[in-house]
């Protein structure tokens, strides 16, 4: 099967990157800004070119009017939806004193049973010093194991280093992601795709398939291994709560000034229409403005979705659309093993 041309894969590439930068990279306020400058060129520029081409001079006049109208409706039912949401996080954020208490000591009881793990004096604070301290350990670990077993029969020899390779794959490419990670959107999104659950799972099967044939010392290595797995589903678990509260934090800040915004403009359009011309790149610029909020809090919903249907986790189950949980080339035990 011959490969598709450079261009096309450059092309491709291209493509993907625009995606990804679109639902997950780009600031949101960015891509708000983009997607309206866009929405702008076409309806104001292209939109306004094709109809007086088509039927000539449209009348813009007649429906001004009804359309801000609704766009300045719609602007306050989303404020409001929108500091309905805020009251509930409030709320939600009020607890008893007792419950504080035990939520905090909750996180420094894992730091500590996770020094205890590493064998280190101090966990580090900062949640991408944390990742990659979590990251290292396992690699090392990974190493460790593939050191042990290079002598082993050929059958154990093959599954593990399927295993390694994927693992050594996935923390390869989180931890190149974290290099570049400033905020805590960009953590959780380089932690995203690191399928733990799914590592759980095939090193438990992998244990228990090959477990006559596994040294001691090696046994311990795995048991360990699964230990920061499950430490490191917890860490991600816990971040992505913290930056989905601080992603709807920046949408109400955000949503605040854009609304006032577009409030102001779409009433002064309204207020004053019989006084100043109805171009249509007039229209085309107040409706932009009135849409703002409406862009503004899609890409967010688009981010905060797309992050969370990501990091789908169930414990020791495998939560997929599209894949088995197992790593290609470690076949599943039969059934009625």
């Amino acid at each position: 099967m011959s490969r598709p041309p450079a261009d096309e894969r450059r092309h491709w590439l291209s493509l993907r990157r625009a995606y990804r930068w679109l639902l997950l990279d780009g600031d949101r306020v960015v891509v708000a800004g983009v997607a309206l400058a866009v929405g702008f060129a076409l309806v104001g520029v292209a939109g306004h070119t094709i109809s007086a081409t088509l039927v000539g001079e449209s009348s813009h006049q007649h429906t001004t009017v009804p359309l801000v109208g609704a766009l300045l409706s719609g602007n306050f039912l989303l404020f409001s939806i929108v500091v309905s949401v805020n009251s509930l996080f409030v709320t939600q954020e009020e607890s008893a004193l007792d419950r504080e208490f035990g939520r905090i000591q909750s996180i420094v009881e894992f730091r500590r049973q996770l020094e205890d793990v590493l064998d280190v004096e101090h966990v580090p604070a900062a949640p991408v010093r944390f990742v990659r301290l979590l990251s290292a350990e396992i690699l090392s670990l990974a190493q460790a194991i593939d050191d042990d077993v290079h002598a082993a029969e050929f059958e154990l020899r093959a599954d593990l280093d399927e295993y390694l390779d994927s693992l050594a794959e996935e923390t390869g490419e989180m931890n190149r992601r974290l290099r570049v990670s400033s905020t805590n959107a960009d953590i959780v999104i380089a932690m995203m795709d690191y399928n733990h659950d799914r590592q759980i799972n095939d090193l438990r099967r992998l244990r228990s398939a090959h477990s006559d044939n596994l040294p001691s010392r090696t046994e311990e290595s795995i048991t360990e291994l699964l230990q920061l797995l499950q430490y490191f589903a917890t860490a991600r678990s816990y971040f992505k709560s913290l930056y989905i509260r601080q992603e709807f934090a920046n949408l109400s800040r955000n949503l605040v000034f854009t609304s006032v915004l577009s409030v102001a403009t779409t009433a002064s359009f309204m207020h004053f229409l019989g006084a100043i011309p109805t171009t249509h790149l007039l229209v085309a610029t107040v409706e932009a403005i009135a849409l703002a909020p409406f862009v503004l809090v899609g890409s967010y919903v688009l981010r905060v979705s797309a992050v969370s249907r990501r990091t789908q986790a169930a414990g020791q189950f495998v939560v997929s659309d599209s894949a088995t949980g197992d790593i290609e080339g470690i076949s599943p035990p039969e059934r009625g093993e």
